[in-house]
């Protein structure tokens, strides 16, 4: 699941992240793909846990070790806010990164799948109809640019108006509205117990968000970010990543007991943004 499913589910939040670093709304940017992250390790997988009612098992060497890159592209943010701005250096470092992680991720999987005939694939549709389905591809595209354009736009408005950083703007509201398509393939994938493929998704993805996305993102803009935002956000990119790192790695599953832990990270996240919103108006 981590190139081709991930990088089609991170559409809206690549959208989103192009249209706003073309608009010079680098913060806008940072926000979407940090708090994109953010909810697809916690309310997202929490919820998906949740709705398909099962303890789910991790198995296999990849799975862990998307989460070890997972963890590693977390710690890059903190240079941003370091520097305080999005530069093409960070830009290139970025798609070599996601150039290395899909290229690893790859061979690891089609190693895995010389040696295990019992891997988890989905069965495909013979009656899909190539050209239709390829049609829908594009429009679906189209919709998400629009779309994006219009969320832009609304979001740079709001935050103008009510005072705030477009960063938490990007990171609460745009953020959880570009995961939505992980969580529905998430719980679809959940439903037909196809764990790897529904798990290699939401990792694949917020990695995709780090390296694709941001990495775009700092070629396309250099304009400045809000440090205090941004750090107010960092805390729960690292957290979420260490809890979902013990998960995977240490207890080898995902309960529903820690479903609804991932929920309250991400409760306590939006409550904090809410908090940091009122001091900084």
């Amino acid at each position: 699941g981590f190139i081709l499913l991930s990088v089609t589910t991170s559409l809206p939040e690549l959208s989103v992240s192009i249209v706003a670093s073309l608009s010079g709304e680098g913060g806008l940017a940072v926000g979407n793909v940090l708090g994109s992250n953010i909810a697809n390790l916690t309310i997202i997988l929490g919820l998906a846990i949740l709705i398909a009612g099962k303890t789910i098992n991790v198995k296999g060497e990849s799975q862990k070790e998307l989460v070890q890159f997972l963890f590693i592209t977390s710690v890059i943010p903190l240079f941003i806010v370091q520097r305080g701005t999005l530069g093409t250096m960070l830009g290139v470092i970025l798609l070599i990164l996601f150039v290395y992680f899909g290229v690893t991720i790859s061979r690891k999987t089609e190693t895995n799948s010389n040696t295990n005939n019992t891997q988890e694939t989905p069965q495909p549709n013979k009656k899909e109809n190539i050209p239709f389905t390829v049609i829908k591809f594009i429009a679906g595209v189209a919709l998400i640019i629009f779309l994006s354009t219009v969320a832009v736009d609304s979001s740079t408005e709001i935050a103008e108006f009510i005072g705030l950083p477009s960063s938490i703007v990007g990171a609460t509201i745009i953020g959880l509205g570009t995961s939505l398509p992980e969580l529905a393939t998430t719980i679809q994938a959940l439903k037909q117990g196809l764990y790897s493929m529904a798990l290699g998704n939401l990792l694949g993805s917020c990695i995709a968000n780090i390296t694709l996305i941001l990495g775009v993102s700092s070629l396309l803009s250099t304009s400045e970010v809000n440090v205090v935002a941004v750090q107010s956000i960092m805390f729960y990119i690292l957290l979420s990543s260490l809890t979902v790192w013990y998960m995977i790695g240490s207890n080898e599953k995902l309960t529903k007991r820690g479903a609804v832990f991932l929920c309250l990270i991400y409760a306590a996240f939006i409550l904090q943004q809410v908090g940091v919103s009122i001091v900084i108006f």
